[in-house]
């Protein structure tokens, strides 16, 4: 009896260690379980969109109603929408339990149209590819004097490296002249000039600006020499000058 007893109790010591991490596995597996049949995602909600319709946003985003709120790569996701819709700036993904995903986006409009060989490609304001068109919206400044090489819609616009620099300011300048409610004004911007960044404005006025210059205090001196002028004047606005801007007129 002793001997049997001692031969049970050393078979139950040697399959503890092998049970030990079945258990963990079942309860894994158990968890597993739970997570997949309690957070299934029934219903997904797109919101935020304008220019593009429900059922594109999520033909876009791969998703499917019957899939697990927990187990989506939220990053994939995002990447997905933003490599199909140009338009699209900003994705937001968040859960609403017990079987909800809100996705939420923010898109952009076009802020200028960069000359191309068969019109002119419409960018955002951080410089992302939208669309290449015949003409652009009306109110959307053109960037002349360089060319984007290789465009793609979503990807980010590139005039090649002699012109990295210019395209960094005129797109400040989009950005900034945005701000102040006069990039409407804004006609063709010009990058070809070494020297120094001209654009038109208002139709009856060039306004010339050195490259390495605060842009937004450069608007703000715009400003007020236009305010200064009759509306019939028109001519050249040279900013040229630190702390000093000139007006010759035509």
């Amino acid at each position: 009896m002793g001997k049997t007893r001692r031969s049970h109790r050393r078979r139950r010591g040697r399959l503890t260690p092998i049970l030990k991490p079945l258990a963990v596995l079942a309860a894994v597996a158990a968890m597993l379980w739970a997570v997949a049949l309690f957070f299934r995602m029934d219903h997904i909600v797109v919101s935020g969109n304008e220019r593009y319709t429900e059922t594109e946003v999520l033909a876009a985003s791969g998703l499917q109603t019957g899939g697990n709120l927990y187990f989506l790569n939220k990053f994939d996701v995002k990447e997905s929408i933003f490599d199909q819709l140009p338009y699209v700036e900003t994705v937001r993904i968040n859960r609403k339990l017990p079987d909800t995903l809100l996705i939420e986006v923010g898109e952009c409009k076009a802020a200028a149209g960069v000359e191309s060989e068969n019109g002119v490609w419409l960018i955002s304001e951080q410089g992302r590819l939208l669309e290449e068109t015949a003409v652009p919206p009306v109110g959307c400044p053109v960037i002349a004097g360089a060319s984007p090489v290789e465009p793609a819609a979503t990807k980010p616009v590139d005039l090649g490296e002699d012109y990295a620099y210019r395209l960094g300011v005129a797109l400040t300048l989009l950005r900034e002249s945005e701000t102040r409610g006069m990039r409407a004004n804004i006609g063709v911007i010009d990058l070809s000039d070494d020297t120094a960044l001209s654009f038109t404005y208002l139709g009856r006025f060039t306004v010339r600006q050195p490259w390495t210059t605060d842009v937004s205090y450069k608007l703000e001196s715009l400003e007020t020499v236009v305010d200064y002028l009759e509306n019939n004047e028109a001519g050249r606005i040279d900013l040229m000058t630190e702390g000093k801007a000139s007006f010759i007129p035509e």
